[in-house]
């Protein structure tokens, strides 16, 4: 009794302790997200003000109210989306079947060309830019939304390879074998037993991928330069000027443009907290 009379009060302070730091840690996480809320409802002097204000002192809705009625952020929204969501699907599609075929081949040859897929992508994307431009130049597909799909799947292709690739050699392979036996193909295999068992991983790989779609911004400014093709993240660099920038109104949208952001993840975070810990135990 002597014995366990000291460990239990050992662990009455970790118990408050820990539960602290955590509360601390995501305090200090999602601040920024509150100071871009609230920010989106003071004027423009108030953004300045020493000390800052954590709470509006008057708060209104004109920054709101202008990039709804001037900048119509509806289209930035609907732009972004159209690009974020067939780069979500290309990339998932390609890099399942792509992920798939490398845990089944055992080849050196692999291991290398992951490790050269893994090195390119040190290479900013405004350094692939321009080479990027002048290849769609030459193919006649500049101002479109499929030059910014493709560039931006090409650069997201290889996270899902590196990422979903240990994945599939998790899948055992009786499972495909026992449906060799019964007829199926490797295709077949490949759609009927490891999708199904990868749904999970696949749907964290599809959540990230989108988010990263949905706010590229290099591959939009240089292959695109009409402005009703733009995405949210080139509507946002509007309002910074060479001499002023209109804090308040930037911080509004990019409060209403992060929120279908925020939507996913709240929606998903069971799926992807299991997906991002699958195979972390036996």
């Amino acid at each position: 009794m002597r014995h366990v009379l000291p460990r239990l009060a050992g662990l009455r302070p970790k118990r408050i302790l820990y539960p602290c730091l955590a509360t601390i840690g995501v305090a200090i996480y999602l601040f920024p997200i509150y100071w871009m809320l609230i920010s989106g409802f003071k004027n423009s002097a108030e953004i300045f003000a020493n000390p800052p204000t954590f709470v509006p002192r008057d708060p209104n809705l004109e920054a709101f109210e202008f990039v709804f009625v001037h900048e119509n952020i509806a289209r930035y929204l609907r732009n972004s989306l159209i690009i974020a969501i067939p780069v979500m699907a290309l990339t998932l599609i390609l890099g399942s079947m792509g992920a798939y075929a490398m845990s089944r081949i055992r080849s050196r040859i692999v291991d290398f060309a992951l490790i050269v897929v893994l090195m390119l992508q040190v290479f900013p994307d405004a350094l692939v830019a321009t080479p990027v431009f002048i290849v769609f130049q030459t193919l006649g597909i500049l101002n479109t939304f499929l030059a910014v799909i493709l560039a931006t799947t090409s650069k997201l292709l290889a996270f899902a390879l590196v990422i979903l690739r240990p994945m599939f050699r998790q899948v055992p392979l009786e499972l495909e074998e026992a449906s060799f036996v019964d007829g199926c193909s490797q295709f077949q295999a490949f759609l009927r037993i490891a999708l199904p068992i990868m749904r999970v991983p696949l749907l964290v790989v599809g959540a990230i991928v989108f988010v990263q779609a949905y706010g590229q911004f290099v591959y939009p400014l240089t292959l695109m330069n009409q402005q009703s093709l733009q995405p949210g993240t080139v509507g946002i660099y509007g309002f910074v000027g060479s001499e002023h920038a209109d804090w308040h109104r930037v911080m509004a949208f990019s409060s209403i443009y992060v929120l279908p952001i925020l939507v996913l993840f709240l929606l998903l975070q069971k799926k992807i907290v299991a997906g991002l810990t699958a195979g972390a135990l036996k």
